[in-house]
C-alpha cells in the first residue's frame, strides 16, 4: 500500500498523478459518449467499435485512479 501512496502522490508539474489520472479519466468518459453520439449521427458501425475500445480504456483508467485513491485512505 506505500508504493500505491507514493505513486498517487508523486507530483509531475504542480498537480500529483491521482489528479491527472481522475482528468484523464474523465475526458475519456467525454470522448466514449461522444463517440456513441457520432455514431449515431453519421448512422455506421465503426464508431460503436471506436465506443467499445473508449469504454475498455476508461474502464482501465478509473479503476487505476480508485485504486490509488483507495489506497490513500488505508
Amino acid at each position: 500500500m506505500d508504493t500505491l501512496r507514493e505513486i498517487a502522490y508523486h507530483y509531475i508539474g504542480p498537480f500529483p498523478v491521482i489528479f491527472y489520472l481522475g482528468v484523464i479519466g474523465y475526458a475519456f468518459l467525454l470522448s466514449t459518449a461522444a463517440a456513441m453520439g457520432l455514431s449515431r449521427l453519421l448512422k455506421k458501425r465503426r464508431p460503436v467499435k471506436i465506443h467499445r475500445g473508449l469504454a475498455y480504456i476508461t474502464l482501465a483508467v478509473a479503476t487505476l485512479h480508485a485504486l490509488l485513491g483507495i489506497a490513500t485512505r488505508i
